[in-house]
Order: C-alpha cells, then sequence, then structure tokens
C-alpha cells in the first residue's frame, strides 16, 4: 500500500541539519573607531573652548564705579554675625535742617546691591534728605555666609580613636550611638527673619531709626519681618515692585552648574539677562560692575539660596492687618507702569492688599534705580517730606 510504502521508507529519511555557525565579524573594531574619533574630538574642542567661557579662579580687577562705590561704603561689623555693607549719601547741613528728620533706608533685592541705588541716594541727598542703602545677608557686597557645619568622620576619629566603640561595647556591653543633630538647610541662613534681625542690629549701628523703609523687589519678606518685629523703627514703608515670590532677577539660573557660571562669566550674558529681566537700559560699565561683584568667591551660591528661601506663602495683606502699628503704618507703592500688562495686574494685586496705600506709577523698569533714578528719587522725597518729621 502506497501509505505502508512511505510509513517503510521513513527509517531511510536524513534527520535535518542544524544550520553552519556565523563566520566571526572581522569588522566590528574598525565600525567602533569613527565613534571613538569623534568623541575625542568632542572632548578636545570643549576642554579648549570651556576655558575661556568660565570664569578662572583668579579675581578679576574691580571696575572703577565698584572701586569708588566700595571706597565711599562702610562695612558693618555686627554681633552677632552676618556683617553687612551700607552706603550713606549724607545731604549738606542747611538742606538736611530744612528737610527735618526724614531718614531713608533701602533695602536691595536680589542681586540688586547697594551699588545700584548708589545714584538714588545721592539724588535724595541733593534733595536735603539722608539716604542709606544695607546689602541684606550674601547680598551685593555684603560677605557670604559660611556653609553649616558637617561633622567630619576622620576627625571623629583622631579624637575618640579608631577603636572607641569596640572598647565601649567591651566595658559597658553596650554599642554607643549618639543621635546626630538634623544639618541646617544651607538657605535658612538667609530666611527672612534672620535677615530682619541682621537689619535691625545695622539700623542701630548707623543709628538712623526711625527710618523711611524702602523695599526692593524681594526684600520685601525680610523688610515686613523688620517692620514687624521693630515698629518702633520705622516711620513709613515704600515698595518699589516689591514682590515676594517674582523676583527680577532670575536667580534660578545660577543654580545650573554650568549655565550659572556661564552667565556671570561672560559679560555679554549677564548684561543680556539684565536688559530682559531687569532694566531696559544699563550701561555697560554698570553692567560689568554688578556681574563683578557676582562673582566674588561664594557669591552666586548665596544669592541662589536667598531665592530658594523666600518666603513664598508671604500674605501681604494678612501682614498689613497683622497689629494695629503695621496698620497705622503709611505706605507708598512705587510700580512699574510700561514693563509688562501681566506686571501691571501684579501691581493692582499689590495695591488691593495694601488699603490706604499710595499708590504711583513709575517709567522704569523693575529695577528703576538703573534707568529711572531721579523720577523714583522724586517721588521718596515728596511722599516722606508729607509726613511728620521725627525726633
Amino acid at each position: 500500500m502506497p501509505g505502508a510504502a512511505v510509513a517503510a521508507g521513513a527509517p531511510d529519511e536524513e534527520p535535518p541539519r542544524s544550520p553552519p555557525p556565523l563566520p566571526p565579524k572581522t569588522g566590528s573594531l574598525a565600525s567602533a573607531l569613527p565613534f571613538w574619533f569623534y568623541l575625542a574630538a568632542v572632548v578636545t574642542v570643549l576642554a579648549l573652548l570651556l576655558p575661556h567661557l568660565l570664569p578662572s579662579s583668579v579675581s578679576p580687577p574691580l571696575p572703577p564705579l565698584l572701586r569708588l562705590h566700595i571706597s565711599e561704603g562702610r562695612l558693618l561689623k555686627l554681633h552677632p554675625e552676618p556683617d553687612l555693607f551700607s552706603f550713606t549719601s549724607r545731604p549738606a547741613a542747611a538742606s538736611a535742617s530744612a528737610a527735618g528728620h526724614h531718614p531713608v533706608l533701602f533695602l536691595p533685592g536680589l542681586a540688586a546691591g547697594s551699588f545700584s541705588f548708589r545714584r538714588v541716594l545721592t539724588s535724595l541727598s541733593s534733595r536735603g534728605i539722608l539716604a542709606a542703602a544695607v546689602d541684606l545677608p550674601g547680598q551685593g557686597l555684603s560677605p557670604t555666609l559660611a556653609s553649616p557645619h558637617r561633622t567630619n568622620p576622620f576627625r571623629e576619629i583622631k579624637n575618640r580613636g579608631i577603636f572607641h566603640a569596640f572598647e565601649h561595647l567591651v566595658e559597658t556591653g553596650e554599642v554607643p550611638f549618639q543621635e546626630p543633630a538634623p544639618e541646617p538647610s544651607p538657605h535658612s541662613q538667609y530666611a527672612a527673619a534672620e535677615a530682619a534681625a541682621s537689619v535691625a542690629r545695622a539700623v542701630d549701628a548707623l543709628g538712623l531709626a526711625p527710618v523711611h523703609l524702602v523695599l526692593h523687589d524681594s526684600a520685601l519678606v525680610a523688610g515686613a519681618a523688620f517692620v514687624s518685629a521693630n515698629p518702633a523703627a520705622v516711620q513709613s514703608v515704600t515698595l518699589i515692585d516689591a514682590t515676594a515670590i517674582l523676583p527680577a532677577f532670575p536667580a534660578a539660573v545660577l543654580g545650573m552648574p554650568v549655565l550659572g557660571r556661564m552667565v556671570v562669566g561672560v559679560p555679554t550674558l549677564f548684561k543680556g539677562l539684565l536688559h530682559l529681566c531687569c532694566t531696559r537700559r544699563v550701561a555697560s560699565e554698570e553692567a560689568e560692575a554688578h556681574r563683578v561683584a557676582m562673582r566674588e568667591e561664594g557669591k552666586r551660591e548665596a544669592v541662589f539660596e536667598s531665592w530658594k528661601a523666600l518666603n513664598q506663602s508671604f500674605d501681604l495683606k494678612e501682614w498689613r492687618s497683622s497689629s494695629e502699628a503695621v496698620r497705622n503704618l503709611p505706605i507708598m507703592v512705587l510700580w512699574s507702569g510700561s514693563w509688562s500688562d501681566r506686571w501691571i495686574d501684579e501691581g493692582k494685586k499689590v495695591a488691593m492688599a495694601l488699603p490706604g496705600a499710595k499708590f504711583v506709577y513709575h517709567s522704569g523698569g523693575r529695577w528703576p534705580q538703573e534707568d529711572a533714578y531721579d523720577e523714583i528719587s522724586k517721588s521718596i522725597a515728596e511722599f516722606v517730606t508729607s509726613l511728620p518729621p521725627s525726633v
């Protein structure tokens, strides 16, 4: 039968063969060579370019404008620290007596510093008003704060000995264990309460109290804390484009490892950043002075940590109603009326949170001390001299 024949012939069929092994790839090494060549070329180009883009460890010479500002200013040695840099512009004796006792104290915002307010201070003193500016801790020309203390394991071994734990176990039968103290956050040193306490010590050292306080930009939170803790030391408050959550200078950029160093290392980038975010008009020599001040050791990190320490939940309306002294405090708001529609809306929110406050638009940017200093000076002088002078 055909089926039987097929079945009978099945044992004579050859079993299927496995496919022959593939020959080894001889071109794998050659194909990898271009990748390593291009990688080496890219690394070489970066090694040649980065030293020119990133700032060197050598401190650059101070620009003449910044050197003059430092020579005419004063570093306040406060106890306890931190020390703060201050700049004071005093009027002539005759004009000062005519204007009465109306000392004005400026607290600059992030990255601005007293240097940016030097022309406002001079303009106020020409109007017979004593004007001063104090750089907040780690800001402007104030020294940067030391980083939090961290336990050194090698010093622990040196002090106690390498077999300290074993000897303690043999003697007592217990393993020595010490709960480590929680390390403070780096940006807690720049918190509003600590900054306000430093400002209070600076006001005492300068002998200005009671002052007309002017808060610029992000200095709002620290200044408000100072007013709440020292209501008798303040005659009035002026806010210059002040906000707790939207500082003009983009400090977050400084926290980026490469980009942050490039911004403070390349003059064109730094000036462009100021022009984009802070002021419409800034001279090259002034932008360079701001950049060199930012290149001080630890200053970039201090500005970044100060930005992180800002109290994002600060409520201006709640602060205004926090006490009788704050409720009765004369307040003026100076706000940019030409920066952007969004910023104008932000100013309207500030005005609504401060019932009874005087609201005035100015023509400058968010750093009006750079491009509208005389206009700012005139508005502040008119406001403070309209109030009864202090004794």
